[in-house]
């Protein structure tokens, strides 16, 4: 993984939303994103730099694979969403599912996706990370957003 060049595409003091994907990478530990997920949550986030966003959505995608294993894995996945340092969990309200469905109309990405980015456009946060490649060709056509996507900072 390149250290050097994930760190240069994350603009210096700037806030983040952070996909789903690079959560789940995060606290598998044990995937290809995982290392580059710690450089975005262990040396950024945490230390107040890169201050992060995840949608409500984001929440629940995490949530599943723990209610499914056990308790402990619950209560360390709540902990993670409700107490790390500097990252906060944008509720979905009207406006942010109204935005939502416009960029579903304009693109075709499924509800979780939409919400996710939807969150940076109504947060006003332009640099979204993520590890899905399907957003792509979607967030293409928003100028005001630029991905940050971990796979081009994994080693060739």
């Amino acid at each position: 993984m390149s250290r050097a060049t994930l760190l240069a595409a994350l603009t210096a003091s700037a806030p983040l939303v952070v996909d789903t994907s690079v959560v789940l990478s995060y606290l598998n530990g044990d995937d290809v994103f995982s290392g580059a997920a710690a450089i975005v949550f262990d040396d950024l986030v945490a230390a107040g730099t890169h201050p992060a966003t995840v949608s409500a959505v984001t929440v629940t995608e995490c949530l599943v694979r723990p209610f499914r294993t056990g308790p402990a894995a619950v209560a360390t996945a709540q902990t993670f969403l409700s107490h790390f340092a500097n990252l906060h969990v944008r509720a979905i309200d009207a406006e942010l599912g109204a935005e939502a469905a416009r960029l579903r109309a304009l693109t075709g990405l499924r509800t979780p996706d939409a919400l996710v980015i939807a969150t940076a456009l109504v947060e006003g946060i332009p640099t979204v990370v993520s590890a899905d490649d399907r957003w792509r060709g979607a967030l293409a056509s928003f100028p005001a957003l630029r991905l940050v996507h971990l796979k081009a900072h994994l080693p060739v």
